[in-house]
C-alpha cells in the first residue's frame, strides 16, 4: 500500500507486508515495476492458501470475452447477452472468485431464477435443507468451478464456507448485497421487475453482472416482457454500466454450436 506521512500526504517510497503463517515481513524501499509484481503475486499466494482457492490465470479466447473482463473491472453494473456457449457464466464467476481473491469483495453472490414455476415462486416447497432445493438451480456454478480451480472438491468447499452464496430470485427482495460481486444468470428468464429488483440489491462496495442469451428464453411472458433486453435498452449510454453482445464467432464450448444455432435460425 502506498504510505503516508504525518500530513496524510502520500511519501516517495511503497512500503509493503506479506503475511505467511505468523511471520510479517516489511519492505520498505524504491521497488521496482518487477519487484512490486513480484509482492502481488505473494501477497494473492496467501490469500489463496488461506481462502483454500488456487484459481488459473484467467485468459480470454475471444476479444469480446476480453471486453467482458474489462467492463466488469471499469463499471459497478454489465449487462452481457448473447449467444450460448459464449463463456458469458464463466467469466462471470471467475471475475468474482478473482476479485475475493485480491480482497476487493467478501464473497459471490448467483442469482438465478427457477423458470420452472409459475411466477417463480415454489421451490421453497421441495423437501430437503437450502442447498438441496437449489442445488438442481447451481449446475452452472458446479459446471465451471473446476475449469477455474486446481481444487477437486472447489465449488461444494466454498458453497459450504459461504464464499458463493446461491440465491434463489424468490428470496433476492429485501436484500442488500455488501461487498459482494453478484452474478444475475439467465436474466433473459426474467421480467423487467425481477430484474429491476437485482438491480436495487447492489450495495456498497458491490459489483454486478447481468448474464443471458435472450434467444433461450423458456415461457412465452418472458419472450414477450424480456427482462434482460430491457435492461439494456433501458441502462444503455449510463454512466458506471458497461454492455457486452456475444457472437456467435465467440462461441467457445465447442464449435459445433455455432453450426447448430444456424440450423435453428434457418
Amino acid at each position: 500500500m502506498y504510505a503516508e506521512n504525518e500530513g496524510g500526504e502520500p511519501c516517495n517510497h511503497l512500503e509493503f507486508v506479506l503475511v505467511e503463517s505468523q511471520t510479517f515481513t516489511t519492505y520498505n524501499l524504491m521497488p521496482t515495476a518487477r519487484e512490486k509484481r513480484k509482492v502481488r503475486r505473494d501477497i494473492e499466494t496467501v490469500v489463496h492458501r488461506e481462502r483454500g482457492m488456487d484459481l488459473h490465470p484467467f485468459k480470454a479466447k475471444t476479444w469480446r470475452q476480453d471486453e467482458f473482463w474489462n467492463q466488469m473491472g471499469c463499471n459497478s453494473i454489465t449487462l452481457a447477452h448473447g449467444h450460448a456457449g459464449t463463456g458469458k457464466t464463466l467469466l462471470a464467476l471467475w471475475f468474482g472468485m478473482t476479485q475475493i481473491i485480491r480482497g476487493e469483495v467478501d464473497k459471490v453472490v448467483y442469482v438465478r431464477s427457477d423458470v420452472g414455476v409459475d411466477f417463480q415462486r415454489g421451490r421453497g416447497a421441495l423437501p430437503g435443507n437450502f442447498n438441496e432445493k437449489v442445488r438442481p438451480l447451481i449446475g452452472p456454478v458446479l459446471d465451471n468451478l473446476p475449469v477455474m480451480t486446481k481444487n477437486q472438491g472447489a465449488a461444494e468447499y466454498l458453497i459450504e464456507k459461504g464464499l458463493i452464496e446461491p440465491v434463489l430470485l424468490e428470496d433476492i427482495r429485501g436484500r442488500s448485497f455488501n461487498n459482494c460481486f453478484i452474478v444475475v444468470d439467465e436474466a433473459q428468464n426474467m421480467l423487467p421487475l425481477h430484474v429491476k429488483t437485482c438491480l436495487t440489491r447492489l450495495g456498497e462496495g458491490s459489483k454486478m453482472a447481468i448474464i443471458g442469451d435472450t434467444k433461450q428464453s423458456d415461457l412465452e411472458v418472458f419472450r414477450r416482457d424480456n427482462g434482460l433486453l430491457d435492461a439494456v435498452y433501458r441502462l444503455k449510454d449510463m454512466e458506471d454500466v458497461g454492455i457486452v453482445k456475444f457472437e456467435k464467432e465467440d462461441i467457445v464450448r465447442n464449435s459445433v454450436i455455432a453450426h447448430i444455432l444456424d440450423r435453428y435460425d434457418d
